[in-house]
């Protein structure tokens, strides 16, 4: 005796495959309307860079009828001068989300990469009235944004103080818990942690995010 099953959508027509080895095929498509990315590095961000200092931030359109769905962020840090001492425990960078204004000053990155041509422009997009920036050797401008207290990562440096340190970190939010999500008028910021950056040292950061945009987070 022998079972024979189908696999069947909610509309009851597309069927589910199955390969050689009898394992299920699956595909993964971007949930919502589109799916974004970013990449950008700073310049040479100066000596002794204040607490809390915003050198990336991202702020979605707070006329979007969309939410952004952060899937992952990856930061690469690089030490350009030593600072005054290799080893400190309070150095980091951290994310966070913050809602108000745009930030100011750095560089505008006025058009982000649609992962599809065929998708709508990101509300992030100038033009559509977002804001993306980096800084280029100080921080950001955050007049009229409140950020909030509890960070989503934090990428602690307490090892890269020397000349040409360098430290890698990705940050995946949507491989088993969900994305990271931003309402209209929100931003993600990658930002200096709680304590200043100790004296003498200089250095640059890149930074790629990936993302999603829809109406809520469904198929």
């Amino acid at each position: 005796m022998s079972w024979f099953f189908k696999i069947l959508d909610t509309g009851g027509s597309n069927v589910a495959k199955v390969d050689n080895h009898g394992a299920l095929l699956i595909a993964q498509k971007p949930l919502g309307d589109g799916a974004y990315c970013v990449a950008a590095k700073t310049g040479t961000i100066g000596a002794a860079a204040a607490a809390n200092a915003n050198v990336f931030a991202m702020r979605l359109d707070p006329g979007s009828s969309l939410k952004a769905y952060i899937d992952s962020i990856r930061l690469r840090f690089t030490t350009i001068v030593a600072f005054t001492t290799p080893i400190t425990q309070t150095r980091s960078l951290v994310i966070k989300r913050g809602s108000g204004a745009a930030a100011s000053g750095g560089t505008a990155i006025a058009t982000v990469n649609p992962k599809d041509t065929t998708y709508a422009a990101s509300e992030f997009d100038a033009a559509s009235g977002g804001d993306v920036r980096i800084s280029t050797t100080a921080a950001l401008t955050i007049t009229g944004i409140t950020f909030e207290t509890v960070y989503f990562a934090e990428m602690t440096l307490a090892h890269v103080g020397t000349a040409g340190a360098f430290y890698e970190a990705v940050y995946e939010f949507s491989v088993r818990n969900l994305p990271i999500e931003l309402n209209p008028g929100q931003l993600l910021s990658v930002a200096v942690g709680p304590s200043a950056m100790d004296a003498a040292g200089t250095w640059t950061l890149g930074v790629e995010v990936n993302w999603h945009e829809g109406s809520s987070y469904t198929a």
